[in-house]
């Protein structure tokens, strides 16, 4: 654990001389929950399968038995909830004549900014390592750890090789025409986007075409000011980026930018309507973000004050839902 904050490293609010102290941070933006489906639990862990429905139905010649057909077993996925937490420690007189005395005891309210920055870095990166990624390398204050980041069918996020349920032909959910994959954000890529989802099935191979209405990137991004500029032509019924008359094909959609992506061109797009328990992310917390009161340690004086929320976050099924791409219309790898 840190060192108590001291006076020496903060003279300045014990400083007569300095009349206006004031506490600046980044006010994270929330934007996990558009994206996310957010639900609580009371449990540790839980686990989360599926059913298939059946084919299709066949012709019944006169006297014939009837054929029949059973549902699939789906995949299964489990969620452990995890603590996330964060301590702010004071020597006494530090607390005594530097933060009461400025009045900045908000800055407790810094705790749970803290920890809505680690929510929101952890789900963005979900999406930045999502390209056919199992695991990755999560950096943060206490050290590094290894996190999974695959679904139920044990591949990543976007991938060309979404194995069945009924073992038929897998799927894809990398933007591809039906030429090239990883298509940068423009119209032609949009399109493209409305293909990768039109071939979506459901386990037994029946259509199941989704509709991608919401785009996410990251903020001020390129992929971000050329959605705009997309979006507004099709809003007026216009082809983007042409001079034709013609309305546009494809249908408007919502935008959605964050902070914590890194890449200015990567781009993902889901269909709002599958956003819940079934399809897509999943964000399952026990305990919501708290304050907790404020303690003395008698041998110091040291006020130690502390934040922390349970919660674990994943998908089994994305494949049916979201779409992505790199941008740089490389093929998959594998």
């Amino acid at each position: 654990m840190a060192a108590p904050f001291t006076i020496g490293q903060a003279a300045d609010t014990v400083d007569k001389a300095i009349q206006k102290m004031w506490l600046k941070a980044s006010d994270p933006e929330v934007k996990y929950s558009e994206y996310f489906n957010v639900r609580s639990t009371t449990d540790y862990y839980e686990k989360d399968s599926s059913l298939t429905g059946l084919g299709e139905a066949d012709f019944v010649d006169e006297n014939a038995v009837i054929s029949s057909d059973t549902p699939v077993q789906g995949y299964d996925i489990t969620y452990t909830q995890n603590m996330v937490g964060v301590i702010l420690p004071f020597t006494h007189r530090m607390w005594k004549f530097g933060i009461k005395k400025r009045d900045l005891t908000n800055i407790v309210d810094e705790l749970k900014k803290s920890i809505a920055r680690k929510k929101e870095k952890l789900c963005a990166e979900r999406l930045i390592n999502g390209f056919e990624t199992t695991s990755y390398t999560h950096a943060g204050s206490a050290g590094s750890r290894s996190i999974t980041v695959s679904g139920g069918d044990g591949l990543g996020f976007i991938d060309d090789d979404h194995t069945r349920e009924d073992g038929g032909t897998n799927m894809n959910n990398y933007v591809y025409d039906g030429t090239t994959y990883n298509l940068a954000f423009d119209y032609p890529g949009l399109k493209a986007a409305h293909r990768t989802m039109a071939a979506f099935v459901d386990g037994r191979g029946n259509p199941f075409p989704g509709s991608p209405d919401t785009l996410v990137v990251k903020k001020a991004g390129s992929a971000a000011f050329k959605a705009k500029e997309i979006l507004r032509a099709i809003q007026n019924n216009k082809i983007p980026e042409s001079m034709d008359n013609d309305g546009s094909a494809v249908g408007a959609f919502t935008i959605i930018e964050l902070d914590y992506l890194t890449s200015n061109t990567q781009w993902w797009m889901f269909d709002s309507s599958r956003k819940g328990d079934r399809y897509g992310f999943q964000f399952i917390e026990s305990e919501a973000p708290s304050v907790d009161p404020v303690n003395v340690v008698y041998k110091t004086k040291e006020i130690q004050t502390s934040a922390t929320t349970m919660f674990d976050l994943g998908f089994n099924d994305s494949a049916r839902m979201w779409i992505g791409s790199k941008a740089d219309n490389s093929n998959p790898t594998n």
